[in-house]
């Protein structure tokens, strides 16, 4: 079973927001001569792989609206979703080593990602 995350931002994620977020970690990670990360839309654009070394480290779904404010607080407690939030993107990341390539893109997007199966940094 992957992992799952789900993204919260201002604008839907989209193929070049997910672009630019992995080129931003393919540098950081890779650096810039490696082999960049490849973007394979599957089933329609559906959901959209992010492929690092022949294996798939992220799948992100279509953004759909933020349920609303009692909904998101019930299924996602302690989450502070950023100011005007209209979106709520789901994505999967397996739970080998590639998967932290995928938590890693997420995290770079603008917005909020919250980690499933991923404990919460405790407070400094």
């Amino acid at each position: 079973m992957p992992r799952s995350t789900v993204v919260l931002t201002r604008e839907p994620v989209d193929a070049a927001a997910v672009g630019r977020a992995s080129a931003s970690v393919h540098d950081q990670v890779a650096g810039a001569d490696a082999a960049p990360f490849e973007l394979r839309p599957v089933d329609d654009g559906a959901v959209l792989q992010v492929v690092a070394e022949g294996a798939v480290v992220l799948s992100v779904l279509r953004p759909r609206l933020v349920p609303g404010d009692g909904e998101l607080a019930r299924v996602l407690p302690g989450t502070t979703p950023p100011e005007d939030a209209r979106w709520w993107t789901e994505a999967y990341t397996p739970w080998n080593a590639g998967g932290a390539l995928g938590v890693a893109i997420l995290d770079a997007l603008d917005g909020v990602a919250v980690h499933g199966g991923v404990a919460p940094e405790p407070p400094s």
